[in-house]
């Protein structure tokens, strides 16, 4: 799977594909560490709620949910917005929500 910030089809024509040749260089260091690391950092980043615009009830008879519509402190352009459910800890911040409700 290619990454999505690539922007290009996945399928290629046999003839751009070219054979594998190692290299004499040393190898890069293992980043395995290293990515787990900006993960965890990622995980932990934490946005404020500037307002809670609306909420929908989604799913089947048996498993509904409520999805809430929350503009993100700092961030007002609509692209950023994002539908975040009740149990989402971020939208947890219950001020926000008594306001909207």
């Amino acid at each position: 799977m290619l990454p999505r910030k690539w922007k290009i089809h996945n399928i290629f024509h046999v003839s751009l594909l070219e054979p594998y040749q190692t290299s004499e260089h040393r190898a890069l260091p293992d980043t395995s560490r290293l990515l787990q690391e900006a993960d965890d950092i990622e995980q932990s980043v934490e946005y404020d709620v500037e307002e809670v615009m609306l909420s929908v009830e989604r799913g089947s008879d048996n498993n509904k949910r409520i999805i809430y519509l929350v503009i993100w402190l700092d961030y007002p352009e609509r692209k950023d917005w994002t539908e975040e459910p009740f149990d989402n800890s971020s939208v947890g911040g219950l001020e926000k929500l008594r306001e909207f409700h």
